[in-house]
């Protein structure tokens, strides 16, 4: 049985529903990601399990026990807010100890516990400084040592990093995944970066105007998007239109070009209907290959050099597709211009329904 079970929420402001019938099952110690863009409910859900919306209709389980009607304080769900929200007249140790001495917990329980989350958290000598004298990275740690120090039976993160500069999130969202597993505590991740959610989830839940789009491991979710917004919004997608050319074999034709993909042939298309594929830019390489793989004569129109990947913009005849290659410093970068061969695998292809 789930630890944390979302129940058919819907939440409606006005005439507006902002989430739509929306169910998750979540196991115990399973971190999950709630991911998509601004207004398609993700802060909405994480508000809801936390109690500080009520759904319009639904249940929120938390282990075995309904807390839909429960007030915020009667949930024991810690919550990490985007903004830090700590408390400027308070020390480091203050904000961690806050929410124990609203439950009227001994001091010296208190004092340990404070001292536990900041050697937890890498700050084990700051816990008499105020938040003005830390970093915006150290300002989080405290804020998620603070919602972790009641011991929750869920933790919810509301876009912890994106106040954040850029290295300072990756190795941020590095440590909460670290801490995370080593509590072993359910926690649901709110993001709109897509980098965040899929290098430290369990699973990920990839939401569209209310409703869950598709869920699956990170995998899942890039390799086999279920649909043509989780396969644009996840990655960078290549997307073009084929026509079938003979549904039994599972040929299309792509600017004249016939390729097999073995994984239509399930797809109970018929001969002359046109279907949206997608291929992913690390799928397609430079340069002949030998079969099963399909070679198409291509002509660069941009170079990208990003470090470590440069990233092609080439033409097939009506198409234009990006394609990522590892950069090797051996090897010169194809010129604007230039002719050259792409090669995929046809298994790579992604049918976009």
């Amino acid at each position: 049985m789930a630890f944390l079970q979302l129940k058919s929420l819907i939440k409606s402001f006005g005439p507006v529903r902002v989430v739509q019938e929306f169910n998750l099952d979540v196991a115990r110690g399973e971190f999950v990601s709630l991911l998509g863009p601004s207004g398609c409910g993700k802060t909405t859900v994480l508000r809801m399990v936390a109690g500080f919306e009520s759904p319009t209709s639904g249940q929120i389980i938390i282990d075995g026990a309904d807390v839909t009607g429960l007030r915020p304080s009667q949930r024991n769900v810690g919550l990490v807010f985007q903004s830090y929200a700590l408390f400027p007249n308070l020390t480091v140790a203050g904000n961690i100890a806050f929410g124990l001495k609203v439950a009227r917990k001994p001091s010296d329980e208190i004092a340990t516990r404070v001292k536990d989350m900041l050697k937890l958290i890498g700050l084990p000598d700051l816990g008499e400084r105020y938040p003005f004298e830390l970093s915006g990275g150290q300002q989080q740690r405290v804020a998620l040592a603070r919602a972790l120090a009641v011991r929750p039976r869920v933790l919810l993160l509301d876009e912890p990093l994106s106040a954040l500069d850029a290295k300072i999130r990756v190795s941020l969202r590095d440590q909460i995944r670290d801490i995370q597993r080593e509590l072993g505590i359910t926690t649901i991740f709110v993001t709109h970066d897509q980098e965040e959610a899929l290098s430290i989830s369990d699973r990920v839940v990839v939401m569209n105007k209310g409703r869950a789009d598709q869920i699956g491991t990170p995998h899942e979710i890039y390799n086999k998007p279920k649909t043509e917004f989780v396969a644009n919004f996840v990655g960078t997608l290549n997307a073009f239109t084929a026509v079938v050319t003979h549904a039994a074999k599972g040929t299309i034709k792509v600017n004249d070009t016939a390729i097999t993909v073995p994984h239509l042939r399930e797809m109970q298309l018929t001969n002359g209907a046109q279907v949206k594929l997608g291929l992913r830019p690390e799928a397609l390489h430079v340069g002949k290959q030998p079969a099963p793989a399909t070679n198409l004569p291509a002509t660069v129109e941009d170079v990208h050099f990003l470090g470590s990947v440069i990233r092609l913009r080439v033409r097939l005849g009506d198409e234009v597709m990006s394609i990522d290659t590892f950069n090797r410093s051996t090897e010169k970068p194809p010129v604007i211009g230039g002719k050259t061969t792409i090669s995929l695998n046809p298994t790579d292809l992604i049918l976009i329904q």
